[in-house]
This record gives structure tokens, sequence and C-alpha cells, in this order.
């Protein structure tokens, strides 16, 4: 098994991802977010379906959010993991509505191991506030 020390890489690099426009999250969570008033949510990649509940009838979100989950499985793969070692892998979504055309301005992601949490936030500008580890 690779160093748990890489599960803070692989936690950054997904908040970087998530934040980014390549996720194609963006603007289609943004876009659903307001129209439900909602000014943040949070996502499971995780679970077998990471797309909340109120919003699976948004075809391009439900696959956008899919897809952003098999890049997290990817990075935890790369780095010498397996899905199994992650018990739980989250991502917190903040919008400033009215600003950013439906891009998030903060995105937290956290990774629960068997022994650590991981956590990363990460600015719309991509700058990553100091990770840390539980």
């Amino acid at each position: 098994m690779a160093s748990h020390k890489r599960l803070k890489s692989v936690v950054q690099s997904i908040a970087h991802h998530a934040v980014g426009a390549l996720s194609f999250v963006h603007p289609h969570l943004g876009q659903a977010c307001e129209a439900e008033g909602i000014d943040s949510i949070e996502v499971c990649v995780s679970d077998m379906e990471p797309c909340p509940k109120v919003f699976l009838h948004i075809e391009p979100l439900r696959a956008a959010l899919n897809s952003l989950k098999e890049t997290f499985y990817r990075l935890v793969i790369t780095e010498g993991f397996e899905p199994k070692d992650i018990s739980s892998a989250r991502l917190i979504f903040e919008f400033n509505h009215g600003q950013l055309d439906h891009y998030c301005s903060n995105c937290t992601a956290s990774l629960v191991s068997a022994s650590k949490i991981y956590k990363s936030k990460v600015n719309y500008l991509g700058n990553t506030e100091q990770g840390q580890s539980i």
C-alpha cells in the first residue's frame, strides 16, 4: 500500500479539479443551487450516485458529478491506493450568487481513510488554503 501522505495529494488535486472549469460541474451546479436558494452544497463523490437527489433531473449536472467521481478514483489509484481504502470523500461547493457566472467561490474537499481525515480548500482563483489532516 502507498504512503498515506499521498492521500493529501489526492484531496488537494480533487479540490483543484472540482473548482476548475474542466470538471464541467460549473455552471450547472451554480445555476441549480441558485434556483433552489442554496449558497453551498455537499457532494459525496464516494456515494454510488454523487448527484444530490434534488438535482438528479439535471442530466448535464448528473453526468458532470459522475465524471468528477471517476476523476477522484483515478487520482486514488494513481497514488497507489484502491477505492476500498477510502471511507468517504466529500466536496463542499460554496457560491456567491450573482457573481462569478455560477462558478463556485470555494470548494472544500475532505477525504476519510482508515486512519486520517484530509482536507483542502481551494478558491475560484485556484489558491489553496493550507490542507490539514486529523
